[in-house]
């Protein structure tokens, strides 16, 4: 009878190394998700790199947007930015800016613009209807030289 607590012992040593020696690199306990979906005893086996958890695949990156969203010389409030291409000493002026949009300018203030220079200009709506040609219109309140 003394057999049986050497055998039961042997068991219990046997099934302890089995268990230790089945994991390879993770634990021997069962995940809860794995205890509570069967009865049956089942084996953790870790990812061969090495890792502990396999995180999900990450989303490919969102493709850029094609061009600027506004102007690239936008300037805030009533100013526009851009080449003359049509100067003089007035009283009509245009200005094209870096995405081809003309503008119409009207300024009863003599002043020169030299075609070809690049300005920026404070403009505001045109007080009376003058037709300057082609171009959005506007009044050409004042304007810096770059």
């Amino acid at each position: 009878m003394t057999h049986r607590p050497v055998a039961f012992a042997g068991l219990l040593l046997a099934v302890a190394l089995t268990t230790a020696c089945g994991a390879e690199g993770g634990t021997a306990m069962p995940t809860p998700s794995a205890a509570s979906s069967s009865d049956a005893p089942t084996r953790s086996v870790a990812p061969r790199d090495g890792g502990g958890t396999v995180s999900p695949p990450v989303p490919p990156p969102v493709p850029p947007k094609v061009g600027p969203s506004t102007p690239s010389d936008y300037i805030e409030g009533g100013r526009i930015g851009g080449r003359v291409v049509k100067g003089g000493s007035g009283p009509c002026y245009a200005v094209v800016n870096d995405d081809n949009q003309r503008f119409a300018l009207h300024s009863a203030a003599g002043l020169t613009l030299e075609e070809g220079s690049y300005i920026t200009a404070e403009v505001g709506p045109l007080r009376a209807k003058i037709d300057c040609g082609e171009g959005i219109p506007y009044e050409l309140i004042s304007f810096k030289r770059l």
